[in-house]
């Protein structure tokens, strides 16, 4: 199986013609993954809790709607928000903005990375910047794709809330 790192971001499904939640999750520690809703996702109040060490089997994962991604909510700060994403294979992210910046980097897996209209083809070792307010999306390749990703500012993050916990 092929992952990737890769923010689905703002409030719109990830999507696949052919997936199902089993395609997304794959196998691996994502499925102890706890489940939590992402306000209680350790460090979720910095002001209360300054420091967190969470292992991956602990962190709290959701479903996309559709069934094509999960997100395991690893982090989440005053200024920052961490989370693994995994994709279907081709799984999509539609053209969208976040209001803040936006990193992703691969781990495993290809695909095609828009970022205010230019192209990228990513893969395995491939660090993403996207700047606040870009107009950013994704399409995958054939093969499940995990991402990481990282929004300086956790608000885009919100839109998780709304993601099933993963079961």
């Amino acid at each position: 199986m092929s992952a990737f790192i890769l923010g689905a971001c703002a409030t719109v499904a990830v999507q696949s013609s052919a997936t199902t939640q089993a395609d997304a999750t794959g196998s691996g520690p994502l499925e102890d993954a706890t489940e939590r809703p992402l306000s209680s996702t350790p460090g979720s109040d910095a002001a209360e809790s300054p420091a967190t060490v969470l292992a991956l089997s602990e962190a709290p994962t959701a479903t996309s709607p559709s069934g094509a991604a999960t997100v395991t909510h690893l982090a989440r700060g005053q200024n920052a928000y961490l989370g693994l994403l995994r994709m279907a294979g081709g799984a999509e992210v539609p053209l969208h903005r976040d209001p803040t910046e936006e990193f992703i980097h691969v781990l495993e897996g290809e695909g095609i990375v828009t970022i205010d209209g230019a192209e990228y083809p990513v893969s395995p070792g491939t660090t993403i910047y996207m700047p606040a307010n870009a107009e950013v999306g994704f399409r995958g390749g054939p093969e499940a794709l995990v991402a990481l990703q990282v929004f300086a500012g956790p608000g885009p993050a919100d839109k998780y809330e709304a993601w099933e916990p993963a079961k």
